[in-house]
């Protein structure tokens, strides 16, 4: 019984996955945008956007974390997305011309900047 006991301690100290793991991953993702330069600005953000691995890994968390993705139907094709706070990462599924697509997958963070009333 004592060892029982000890077991469920130790399950209720286990760290959560999400959102804990988003500020490392996050971060990844704004290093990687940043020495891609592909940093823009939007009317009231900074916008960054990352690919390749770490693009995959934030994915991957987020499926892991049962974030549910949705699907958005765009010129370029039809992508499955799946978002959190201040960015969303996006999976191109089907190329426009109804192939399935094997590219395309990319995260985004937003940051947000102040916005200057204009009189």
């Amino acid at each position: 019984m004592l060892i029982f006991a000890a077991a469920l301690l130790l399950a209720n100290d286990a760290p959560a996955v999400f959102p804990e793991k988003v500020p490392g991953l996050t971060e990844a993702c704004l290093e990687d945008a940043v020495a891609a330069g592909e940093v823009t600005d939007t009317d009231d953000s900074h916008k960054y956007i990352c690919v390749g691995d770490t693009a995959a890994h934030l994915w991957t968390f987020l499926e892991g974390a049962g974030v549910r993705p949705y699907e958005q139907d765009t010129p370029e094709g039809r992508w499955l997305s799946r978002e959190f706070p201040l960015g969303g990462c996006f999976k191109r599924i089907q190329l426009s011309n109804g192939e399935q697509a094997s590219t395309g997958l990319s995260c985004t963070i937003w940051v947000p900047r102040p916005v200057v009333d204009k009189p």
